[in-house]
Formats: structure tokens, C-alpha cells, sequence
């Protein structure tokens, strides 16, 4: 039986969405295609008309839910108010909560950064620089000095906080989340 295109495309979708929820959440290891395609709704034989394996799908998935993630959606918006970055700030350290719906694609990436999996690692590599290329195109419109620098700092501080928060029990998670926060932004307030 032959498919549309545009189901095969929303297939496709559904299986993305279940895979980015699921590998940001677990990461690569501790997710089988058996949960992926479960959590899909759809069978093994769907998965293997869009996807080689595990390793094509953690790259097609990563870079969806990078594409559809907060930080991608904000470049609509105004990038000058102070506002704005401090909603990309809290937003993202949001994620360090638990059962967080919307979990980021770096928070995860920990662990799966010295995976052994070239392709793993490449799309790490890709999602990283994603993101610190969008913070820096922020930090340059606003006159900040060594805006890719700082965006670097300011990613790297976002992704270990995270991984710290969490690893440590209420209530020092909030007060910590809420510390780091606190420098984050007083350090690209200071633009330094």
C-alpha cells in the first residue's frame, strides 16, 4: 500500500516528536526503538521507512527538537529587551526541574558528548553550536563585547547548571537554580 507524501511526512513527524522527547529526556543509551516507536503509536516496519537506525534517528530527532525549541522560536520575537534574554535564561534552567515536559536537547547531552558514536557525538557538536551561535546573534545586537565568547561561557553555565540541579534534592535545587541564574545574568548584563 502506497502512502501520500504528506503522510508519510506526518509519520515521519510523529516518530521525530516521539524520539526527541524520548532522547532528551533519557538520552541515547537508555532509549530503545521499541519506546520510540511505541511512544510514536506505530510500528518497527514505520520506523525503517524513514530512518537507517538508531544513530540517523538520534540526529533527525536532536536537530527537530532543536529547530522547534524556545530559543529557535525567539528569534521572531524582539532581542534587545532585557526581558527577552532573561525569559531565554530562565526557560532553559527551567528544564533542571523534575518531569519537566520540554526537556532540552544539551541537558542530557552530558553524557552522550563523549559517546562513542561519531554520529552521536557530531550531532552533540551540531545542537551545541546551534545554540551558541543563536545566543551570540543576541549578544552581538545588543553591543556586547566578544559576543561568541561570552554566548560560549553563558551555554557551557546553562548546560552544567542543569546537570548539577539535576543531581541534588529540594530545596537546594530552587536556591541553587536561582543562584546560578542570578550570575548568569548579571554577567551578560555586564557584557564581560
Amino acid at each position: 500500500m502506497s502512502y501520500s507524501p504528506k503522510h508519510k511526512e506526518q509519520t515521519r513527524q510523529r516518530i521525530l516528536q516521539a524520539a526527541a522527547t524520548l532522547f532528551c529526556s533519557k538520552g541515547f543509551d537508555r532509549v530503545t526503538l521499541s519506546q520510540i516507536m511505541k511512544q510514536a503509536n506505530m510500528t518497527h516496519g514505520a520506523f525503517y521507512a524513514h530512518f537507517s537506525g538508531k544513530s540517523s534517528l538520534y540526529e533527525a530527532a536532536l536537530q527537530f527538537a532543536t529547530a522547534k525549541g524556545f530559543w529557535a522560536r525567539s528569534e521572531k520575537r524582539t532581542e534587545l529587551k532585557d526581558r527577552h534574554l532573561k525569559a531565554l535564561i530562565t526557560r532553559y534552567l527551567s528544564w533542571s526541574r523534575p518531569n519537566s515536559n520540554k526537556p532540552s536537547p544539551l541537558e542530557f547531552l552530558v553524557t552522550d558528548a563523549a559517546h562513542q558514536d561519531e554520529t552521536v557525538r557530531q550531532t552533540y557538536q551540531e545542537c551545541f553550536d546551534n545554540l551558541v551561535n543563536r545566543l551570540s546573534t543576541i549578544l552581538a545586537k545588543r553591543g556586547l563585547n566578544s559576543p561568541q565568547n561570552l554566548a560560549e561561557e553563558t551555554v557551557v553555565s546553562l548546560v552544567g547548571t542543569v546537570s548539577i540541579a539535576r543531581s541534588i534534592t529540594e530545596p537546594q535545587r530552587e536556591e541553587f537554580i536561582q543562584r546560578a541564574q542570578a550570575r548568569i545574568l548579571t554577567r551578560l548584563k555586564q557584557g564581560q
